[in-house]
């Protein structure tokens, strides 16, 4: 026997059918963000304010979400990391009309406990705090949302308005990400 006729004996042989299957069972994609945080300040060459002090300085740095959607379309996995390091991933999953309430209370009761409690983390109206997963749920659909854990302790929480949510994140959108210790990341992705 030679070596082809060795490989072939030993490797597994995957019918063309199932491998069709498998690739469009899944999606992937990438889309990028920008991190800033306005807690954290670095004072402006020559910029004064009334005063005397510095004015501050706001960073913005890029980052880049990774997705990978299930068999459904409508929910995945994304993650990113940070530009200090930190990695995040979590679940994403896209609200409809068709799906039941309940499959969300555990998003809701994640977005709306520690370390989401507060005014301070429902910027100008972008993240209103609603009473019932009923009302979230409502909201929210044709959105995308999304809670992930840090490898350093941090929690992330996403909400991505679709420009087409028949087509699901694969459609394109825009949204925003709040960071337990204050940043928030937004972002603009295009359609694939």
């Amino acid at each position: 026997m030679n070596r082809r006729e060795l490989r072939r004996a030993v490797t597994p042989r995957v019918p063309r059918w199932l491998l069709l299957l498998l690739m469009s069972a899944c999606s992937r994609g990438s889309f990028g963000g920008e991190v800033t945080n306005p807690d954290t300040a670095a004072p402006e060459t020559g910029g004064k304010t009334t005063g005397g002090a510095a004015a501050p300085v706001v960073k913005h740095e890029r980052v880049v979400f990774t997705w990978t959607s299930g068999d459904d379309s409508l929910s995945g996995r994304i993650k990113t990391q940070l530009p200090d390091g930190e990695s995040f991933e979590g679940r994403y999953r896209e609200i409809t009309r068709t799906t039941a309430v309940a499959e969300y209370g555990d998003v809701y009761n994640e977005w709306y406990a520690d370390p989401w409690v507060g005014p301070r983390w429902y910027w100008g109206g972008t993240w209103p705090y609603y009473d019932t997963v009923e009302e979230f749920v409502t909201r929210n659909t044709g959105k995308v949302v999304a809670t992930l854990d840090g490898d350093r302790g941090d929690k992330m929480r996403c909400h991505f308005t679709l420009d087409d949510p028949d087509r699901g994140i694969k459609g394109g959108g825009a949204g925003e990400c709040q960071i337990s210790n204050g940043e928030r990341i937004t972002s603009r992705f295009e359609p694939q």
